[in-house]
């Protein structure tokens, strides 16, 4: 019976000590208190709220496009005798490209030249005869009828024969060949010599939403607008323009408007065909409120922050404006000298105290 009653009796004695020491660590968290010392605020990352400059965007993605494109054709047939260009190569207005075999032309020229010279020497032969009607004046008007045509023909024959000189007739950037030297080349062939793309300036294409129309013509015309193109990813800086164009109709299956912006391209960064994104600039906001966009939670009743008020982390629900180069533009919430928790912690809760890393750092003893 003892032996039964002994077991019995330490298992009791060691629930009642460890229920008392689970009660003794509760009630001493309880107290803020661990192991004798009171507990420490978390230190987080905070930014101050600012006010300041910020603009007014319309976020769009775009092509880019040539301004001005010509597709070089051969307007007289013959033997592509020289190509004064590589592929890809920029040239300027008036420049030689191509040369076509002159030698049929420089005949025909020739041919023609003394066709007219001996249609008028037959011309002024016959005027005084005709003033004396030894040659009646049907004979004399079919033989100035002959001049004319004879001045017609050599005119087409020096013509043709400058059509064996293809220059550029713009300044540009020329595409892949469409023939080579040695090939016979027509005005009916299907593909072009060459193309040319102007380069400088450029432009842009891309669409607003419909809704936009309305703000976008008021600030038009106040001349404030602005266009800035980025990469795609809405990154980098590849040049400013200025909207030259904007469609006199709403495209009804997509709902949005076309617009054209004009960059000088100055150093070519921009390509026909390329993505690009594209910043409509409407205005600059002069008191806008901000703060670093990593700040900005989302829940399930819209955006918030976690603020630092009297020590403690305080939910703020806000109202983001806009996005602009890592900064969020807040419209209600916050004002300027609040300070807010840039990175929040997984274990940051509302009233929990926290401090700032900056403020924690010079807390601290120095080594």
């Amino acid at each position: 019976m003892i032996r039964k009653i002994v077991p019995l009796f330490i298992f009791v004695a060691l629930v009642v000590i460890l229920g008392g020491l689970a009660k003794w660590r509760l009630t001493d968290s309880g107290n803020g208190h661990h192991g004798g010392r009171p507990d420490k605020p978390l230190a987080v990352e905070t930014a101050v709220v600012k006010m300041q400059p910020m603009p007014v965007f319309l976020q769009a993605v775009g092509q880019v496009q040539s301004e001005h494109s010509v597709q070089i054709r051969p307007q007289v047939s013959g033997l592509l005798q020289e190509v004064y260009f590589a592929e890809g190569d920029a040239v300027k207005k008036g420049q030689k490209l191509f040369r076509i075999d002159p030698s049929q032309y420089q005949t025909a020229l020739t041919a023609a030249r003394a066709e007219y010279e001996y249609a008028k020497e037959q011309a002024k032969r016959m005027k005084p005869l005709a003033g004396k009607e030894y040659v009646t004046t049907q004979e004399y008007d079919n033989a100035r009828a002959t001049v004319d045509k004879a001045k017609a023909a050599l005119e087409q024959a020096q013509i043709n024969l400058a059509y064996t000189d293809i220059r550029s007739p713009i300044a540009g950037r020329t595409g892949s060949l469409g023939a080579k030297t040695g090939n016979l080349v027509a005005p009916g062939d299907s593909a072009p010599l060459v193309t040319i793309n102007q380069m400088k300036p450029i432009l842009v294409q891309y669409t607003i939403p419909q809704q936009s129309l309305s703000e976008l013509r008021r600030y038009q015309a106040q001349h404030s607008i602005r266009i800035f193109i980025t990469h795609e990813d809405g990154s980098g800086n590849l040049g400013e323009g200025e909207l030259v164009f904007v469609d006199n109709t709403v495209n009804t299956d997509t709902g949005t408007l076309m617009l054209k912006a004009r960059v000088p391209n100055a150093h070519e960064q921009l390509w026909p065909g390329q993505y690009v994104g594209v910043r409509t600039r409407l205005k600059v906001q002069p008191d806008a409120v901000v703060v670093p966009q990593s700040a900005i939670q989302t829940g399930q009743e819209g955006n918030f922050v976690y603020a630092l008020e009297q020590g403690k982390a305080a939910i703020r629900d806000v109202k983001v404006d806009r996005e602009v180069n890592g900064l969020a533009v807040v419209s209600s919430g916050l004002k300027e000298g609040d300070i807010v928790v840039t990175r929040v912690p997984r274990n940051l809760r509302p009233d929990v105290k926290i401090v700032s890393i900056a403020a924690h750092t010079e807390a601290q003893p120095q080594p």
